[in-house]
């Protein structure tokens, strides 16, 4: 029995020709917009196909691969930063299983409709494929390491770290009680039981692990100099922070993700200030030192306590406060009034990432920030870049006008140096000019 759409059995009742029409046109939209991705090119799930529906499946095999994101990912990066992941992972995911040697036996590819993609296999009897029902794990872990490293290829640097692949693999014998298509929509839910399972546990011990982190206090602060781009001289140094080496928290990106997930970032961010100021090396002490500070951290009453902007005063004379441009700030009118709480504590501002979100200057031009500090990808390849050029020209300009120093971020290779010294930016950072240390000597290189 194949199935039909109510649009079909209108017709057969007889409906009126304009309205059978009109129900053939809708059947033809929802199978070509809803029923196939536009992002990932796949059919959606569930298995609707209306000439497969009833084809029976002796050993359905089902791998399923879920993209698992940290909350937040899209607020960073923006959606179409994740439907080219969604589509990354698809494209992959298709050479992948084209390329397998379990490629004969490949029934469809589908795509959940939210986060994850299913590879159905008809496989052969136990008695004559033994190897290919072992095998199927191996497939699953195959594809998932390929997707990761697609992943990482194609991904801006530190984007990967807010990102999980997960993966589940079975075989059922079919059912002969069960309607065929009933079965294979059964199986696919169990994959995705299994992966959603895997990943409230995986996700427990993250929050466990941070919990632990920030209960014994086991960040490092790291300090990179920022230099005067014409001479190397050496203005402030950028505070940083490392989780336990060797640990799946050693990179800030996880530190800060798994946080924002638990919403305990203030409790993290505090805690990074605390471990900044209490071992800050003379050279830092002595230079200007820039801090990072989100905005709901900025609004927080415990870091807008008397006490504590005047303990920050006391720990370093000269500390400039830089607020991400990726952040969403709605009412810039009471933002405001948290800035001259901070300014009035003798502290600077900095707008971070300048040129990497989607309101930068709206929030450059309301904040009126004494440093602009230009994202690593504006810089990257910036002299081969005319485009580039004439973006961070521009913001040199709105620099000039508001009273405000640009900083370029992301610096390695001389090329770029030349090239921002050329444009008028004075001061930068990155691995051409330092790297991140633990141990700083204030030496000019």
């Amino acid at each position: 029995m194949n199935f039909k759409s109510r649009s079909d059995a209108r017709g057969s009742r007889g409906a009126p020709p304009a309205l059978d029409r009109e129900s053939t046109e809708v059947e033809v939209l929802r199978r070509e917009r809803i029923v196939y991705d536009p992002v990932t090119s796949l059919p959606i799930h569930p298995f609707e196909e209306p000439d497969r529906a009833d084809e029976r499946i002796e050993q359905l095999g089902v791998v399923y691969l879920q993209v698992g994101k940290f909350i937040g990912f899209e607020e960073l990066f923006g959606w179409e930063q994740y439907d080219q992941v969604l589509a990354a992972v698809s494209e992959g995911l298709q050479e992948d299983v084209r390329a397998s040697r379990l490629a004969p036996y490949v029934h469809s590819m589908r795509f959940s409709g939210a986060d994850g993609f299913f590879v159905v296999y008809s496989l052969p009897p136990p008695t004559r494929g033994r190897a290919f029902h072992a095998n199927l794990a191996d497939e699953a872990m195959r594809l998932r390491s390929s997707a990761l490293r697609r992943l990482r290829q194609s991904l801006p640097p530190g984007t990967v770290d807010f990102l999980t692949i997960l993966t589940s693999n079975l075989t059922t014998p079919d059912n002969p009680k069960v309607r065929p298509s009933r079965h294979v929509v059964r199986t696919l839910q169990e994959a995705v039981r299994i992966v959603t399972q895997r990943h409230t546990h995986e996700r427990l011990e993250l929050f466990t692990g941070l919990k632990s982190i920030i209960g014994s206090k086991q960040l490092r602060p790291a300090f990179q100099p920022v230099r005067h781009l014409p001479d190397g001289a050496i203005m402030g140094y950028e505070a940083l922070i490392r989780g336990p080496h060797g640990t799946t928290f050693e990179p800030p990106t996880m530190l800060f993700a798994v946080a924002h997930e638990n919403e305990m970032d203030v409790e993290l961010e505090t805690l990074c200030l605390e471990m900044i100021f209490a071992h800050l090396p003379r050279a830092v002490a002595e230079r200007r030192l820039f801090i990072n500070a989100s905005a709901m951290l900025l609004r927080h009453p415990v870091f807008l306590d008397e006490r504590n902007l005047a303990a920050i005063n006391r720990s370093h004379g000269d500390v400039v406060v830089e607020i991400s441009e990726k952040e969403m700030v709605r009412d810039y009118g009471a933002f405001q009034e948290v800035l001259e709480l901070v300014r009035r504590a003798k502290m600077h501002i900095a707008i971070d990432d300048a040129g990497s979100g989607y309101s930068g200057l709206e929030t450059i031009l309301h904040v009126k920030p004494d440093y602009i500090k230009v994202a690593d990808s504006l810089v990257r390849n910036i002299h081969g870049d005319p485009i580039k050029q004439e973006i961070i020209a521009s913001l040199a300009a709105i620099g000039n006008r508001i009273g405000a120093t640009l900083v370029a971020e992301g610096i390695e290779v001389e090329p770029e140096r030349r090239a921002l010294v050329d444009l008028g930016v004075a001061f930068g950072q990155g691995f051409l000019l330092g790297r991140p240390s633990f141990q700083v000597s204030g030496r000019r290189s």
